[in-house]
């Protein structure tokens, strides 16, 4: 089975790596991808989030590949971004059109959020959200609050796991440039409780649960690439 043509669901959660910058805009929110290291396993190696990782063979590749997300707000208020969402990853083989490898995973993370009577007590939004500031003479600002968005950073560390050669499915992205898009969820509120919150919340910004994908990030992947045991529990 060539490359192409193969389809796999593969929990991935990530962000940083080695090629173009780009990002592409909504309404409100755009959401930029940077490459970071990208590490070539050889054989099997233990990952919570990649099963197929553990069924690679000896002399199979897996790429690892760090990314780095940032969020930009566009508007001309403070954003609020619940801290609980899902994602998808969708890989593509350049040249194309079906993607290669898709990665999804639910919507999940601080709990709290489900609790919409708590959630509508608050007189003003609180660490269960992460803050994206609003639009000054920049292009725009970033998220600078709670512990993944640091002052002055606002990128978020995150990954995806590709197998680049397993003999077993036919699967071989040596030489090849692969195409790699992005989704953030952050529906984890219903919409009548958010229309709630903004208007109890007006004074300080909005609350903003939506989808936002990004723009393309092309990476190539070497036709020989440097291969170490990556051998880890995580």
């Amino acid at each position: 089975m060539k490359a192409t043509a193969f389809v796999l669901l593969v929990a991935a959660f990530g962000v940083a790596m080695n090629a173009q910058n780009v990002a592409v805009s909504t309404s409100d929110v755009t959401l930029g991808l940077r490459a970071g290291v990208a590490e070539y396993c050889l054989g099997s190696f233990s990952s919570s989030v990649w099963a197929l990782a553990r069924q690679q063979g000896p002399d199979d590749i897996g790429l690892r590949l760090n990314l780095k997300v940032r969020y930009e707000n566009r508007r001309s208020e403070k954003i609020f971004l619940p801290m609980a969402y899902g994602g998808l990853t969708r890989i593509t083989v350049a040249g194309q059109n079906e993607p290669s490898i898709l990665s999804d995973y639910p919507i999940r993370g601080k709990a709290a959020l489900r609790d919409e009577k708590s959630l509508l007590a608050l007189s003003r939004p609180n660490d269960l959200f992460w803050i994206v500031t609003a639009q000054t003479n920049r292009p725009s600002d970033v998220a600078k609050f709670s512990p993944k968005f640091p002052p002055g950073d606002g990128e978020v560390d995150d990954f995806v796991a590709i197998p680049v050669m397993a003999r077993s499915s036919g699967i071989d992205l040596r030489g090849k440039t692969i195409q790699i898009v992005i989704s953030r969820d952050f529906r984890s509120i219903a919409p009548e409780v958010v229309e709630k919150l903004n208007k109890n919340w007006k004074d300080y910004g909005t609350v903003w649960a939506q989808v936002v994908e990004s723009d393309t990030l092309s990476f190539r992947i070497p036709d020989e690439p440097l291969t170490r045991n990556c051998m880890v529990t995580q």
